[in-house]
């Protein structure tokens, strides 16, 4: 716990950016070690030069599975005049949010396509990777938590204009999706959220799903590398392929038809 709210306390001071340096360098080393993955290594600097093209200084942002706040640090950087949300389930990470983030609206809260009280599984061996449902290792342990459950539609103000969505949930975004139709609709907000196959698999929900329900949307989904470069939206076969080893994304942005 204390490793990780060290990390947790770097975020939003002087030494976010140096750490973060620091990160990018390891990850130089495990590229050389893994040439195969090097698009994955470099992930989250492509997506840091995607949202600083994406947001201006007004722009209106929720950031879905907070986690530590590293994200929101940066919608914050890029969009100081917006209005933001966030969510977090885990009491202990809400707790440090708020007080890190004072301005932000953050909602100690799962999202869903269903409401109510629901058990979160906290992962405290890794605790990135709790959830709605178990994700993870063998090895990992876990504990139950009861948690409140929302659809992002019932929380979102009909007047508020939201650009830029990011959910990161362990498996569960097109749940999250399912429950912001409305949300999308109105405002054809760009979405970056994570897609893995163990991840999606922990739900029961299949790629041809979640595919399926961008399409319905009028949404395409891009590799974050291909987005940057103007390159071509996927199909549900590329789709497929790019979460399959050496993977090509872990995260993708969806962007509304014609925009």
């Amino acid at each position: 716990m204390w490793k990780e709210y060290a990390k947790h306390l770097v975020v939003r001071t002087p030494l976010e950016k140096p750490a973060q340096q620091i990160q990018n360098l390891l990850g130089f080393k495990q590229r050389m070690q893994n040439p195969e993955l090097k698009d994955i290594y470099l992930e989250s600097q492509i997506i840091d030069l995607i949202m600083q093209r994406l947001l201006d200084k007004s722009s209106n942002c929720i950031d879905i599975g907070c986690h530590l706040g590293s994200v929101l640090s940066l919608i914050l950087s890029l969009s100081p005049n917006g209005h933001h949300l966030a969510f977090e389930p885990t009491p202990r990470k809400a707790s440090w949010l708020k007080r890190k983030f004072p301005e932000v609206s953050l909602k100690e809260m799962a999202l869903s396509d269903k409401t109510g009280e629901v058990t979160f599984h906290c992962n405290t061996t890794r605790s990135g990777y709790s959830g709605l449902h178990k994700h993870g290792s063998a090895d990992d342990q876990f504990q139950d938590i009861t948690v409140q459950c929302e659809r992002l539609d019932n929380i979102v103000p009909a007047e508020q204009h939201i650009d830029f969505i990011k959910i990161d949930v362990e498996g569960g975004e097109l749940a999250v999706l399912r429950g912001a139709v409305d949300l999308l609709s109105r405002c054809r907000p760009t979405i970056l959220f994570e897609c893995t196959r163990s991840g999606i698999s922990s739900f029961g929900f299949t790629l041809a799903e979640i595919f399926e329900f961008f399409t319905e949307q009028s949404y395409s989904v891009f590799i974050p590398k291909d987005f940057l470069e103007d390159g071509k939206a996927l199909d549900l076969e590329k789709f497929d392929k790019a979460i399959q080893y050496p993977f090509k994304a872990l995260n993708f942005i969806a962007v509304p038809e014609g925009s």
